[in-house]
């Protein structure tokens, strides 16, 4: 996860120029926090099938990625997801979306929201995360645009079986404004 674990989606429909981005809801401390605790959490054990949690389970953290498109740099988000072991599907959200330039400086949240949608078998996660995001003020970042996004990765343990979740991310978006997400991860924690 490069230029902090980032969720790169991006929505934007033609809203009037003179209109001031939404201020960023993270800093640059906190991409750097979220980007070093994917770096730890991608390189734990996978959680062995007999050992996979009962029931269900919901794991809080961040996606992102880096971008390019009509915006260079990267993207960082919240992360729910919640596992139904015994049903083997996947379900949540992606909200609270960070714009970051290429400084590593955060430019601006945009509004809307993914939704997570797959399933899991024996550990490994494969869903997708799809919405329409929004953003105001940018010349070239404004508008909506239609996201879809591919999540594969695994159940893994850290401090107990089955408690952390963390994988590879990667898609794009369209509309208004163009976004390339590459280089993206999620990660997750059910304590």
């Amino acid at each position: 996860m490069t230029k902090g674990l980032i969720l790169s989606i991006v929505g934007l429909g033609i809203l009037t120029a003179c209109d001031s981005p939404t201020p960023p809801s993270i800093s640059a401390q906190d991409a750097l926090d979220a980007g070093a605790e994917f770096e730890r959490i991608i390189d734990l054990p996978q959680t062995a099938a007999a050992d996979l949690p009962l029931g269900s389970a919901e794991f809080n953290g961040h996606a992102g990625g880096e971008v390019s498109g009509d915006a260079d740099g990267s993207v960082l988000g919240d992360m729910r997801m919640a596992i139904e072991f015994a049903g083997n599907t996947i379900s949540g959200e992606i909200d609270n979306i960070n714009l970051i330039d290429e400084d590593d400086e955060p430019e601006q949240l945009l509004g809307g929201s993914l939704t997570i949608a797959g399933t899991e078998t024996d550990g490994i996660l494969s869903a997708t995360a799809s919405g329409e995001l929004t953003a105001v003020g940018d010349e070239s970042v404004r508008g909506s645009s239609i996201v879809s996004l591919t999540m594969s990765g695994n159940v893994l343990t850290d401090t107990a079986d089955g408690d952390t979740v963390a994988g590879q991310l990667s898609g794009s978006g369209d509309g208004d404004f163009y976004i390339n997400v590459f280089n993206g991860g999620f990660f997750g924690t059910s304590n």
